[in-house]
């Protein structure tokens, strides 16, 4: 049975859901290492660009610092002495994804993850494949 309390809690939870789908906002999150990163991303957000652009442009910060050991161009080299970088990239509004594991002497990337989901049927390569 449903009660008066019941029916206007939902009329006030369907309201604010229609509310906050009306004026999405936007947030960025990264983890320690990421703020110059969040920033750039929320940067080009605010100027109304695609969100993947805005996070590639956050991400590649990272990935273009020598002294990041975590990702991209300073990560730490594998077993063998060889820095192997992954990186996987989706797309929100289309749903798309695409991502790389194992790739070398690439220093961006989430630049060839996009690539792979823009160019290709695929959703990973790996290794010489991704290159």
């Amino acid at each position: 049975m449903f009660t008066r309390r019941h029916v206007l809690g939902s009329a006030a939870l369907a309201a604010a859901a229609a509310q906050a789908q009306a004026r999405p906002r936007n947030i960025v999150i990264s983890s320690w290492n990421g703020l110059r990163a969040t920033a750039k991303a929320m940067e080009f957000l605010k100027a109304g660009k695609d969100t993947l652009d805005a996070v590639i442009a956050g991400v590649n910060i990272n990935e273009l610092d020598p002294e990041d050991f975590t990702v991209g161009y300073g990560g730490l080299p594998n077993e063998e002495g060889v820095v192997e970088l992954d990186a996987s990239v989706m797309h929100g509004p289309t749903r798309r994804c695409g991502s790389v594991a194992a790739i070398r002497n690439i220093k961006t990337p989430s630049i060839v993850a996009r690539m792979v989901m823009e160019e290709t049927d695929h959703a990973m390569l790996v290794g010489d494949g991704a290159l």
